[in-house]
């Protein structure tokens, strides 16, 4: 097991209720099952499970319940990872980001960080080639005369073959020394 991983874990256990961390758990593994599944799955009673659900989804632990879809069997044929590099970082820049963000249908996630010559970062998803190049297009008409370097990593869906590991939150279970 990871060192850091169990740390991780450990850490975050220690400031939350064991059973708050194990239905994060269970709900990581199927969040479609019922609260008296999951309240058994982890031993406590059906009211407490629940109690505990809606105390953890007050306290925001919880974003959104979801699923992973099969991106290429919903017609999406690319994934890309676009790379961004701004001249400034400035906090209207941020709210004009959230603001653009939330008007591409495309881009799934969009962040700040740092790595490879660049400060930001989007994920976006594409039924073809057109699509992605008309995002990238806007990009850089949008955001001039900040954006100062793009550079776009392009996975094709079609190929499933090529996939070495699908997306999926799973693997935090299989590091979890308490659950």
């Amino acid at each position: 097991m990871n060192v850091n991983t169990h740390t991780q874990f450990e850490a975050y256990a220690m400031g939350k209720k064991k059973t708050e961390f194990n239905i994060i758990c269970e709900l990581v593994k199927d969040a479609r099952r019922s609260d008296r599944e999951i309240a058994k799955a982890i031993g406590v009673s059906q009211p407490t499970a629940s109690r505990t659900i809606k105390k953890i989804e007050n306290q925001g632990l919880i974003r959104e319940y979801t699923i992973i879809p099969e991106l290429r069997k919903m017609g999406y044929e690319l994934l890309v990872f676009t790379y961004l590099s701004f001249a400034e970082d400035r906090s209207e820049l941020f709210e004009k980001a959230r603001e653009w963000t939330k008007k591409q249908q495309d881009v799934i996630f969009a962040g700040n960080g740092e790595g490879c010559g660049m400060n930001s970062m989007m994920v976006s998803i594409h039924k073809d080639y057109t699509s992605y190049t008309n995002l990238i297009t806007q990009l850089k008409r949008d955001w001039q005369p900040n954006l100062t370097g793009e550079q776009s990593f392009v996975i094709s869906l079609n190929r499933p073959d090529l996939m070495i590991k699908h997306f999926s939150f799973r693997q935090l279970l299989a590091n979890n020394p308490l659950h």
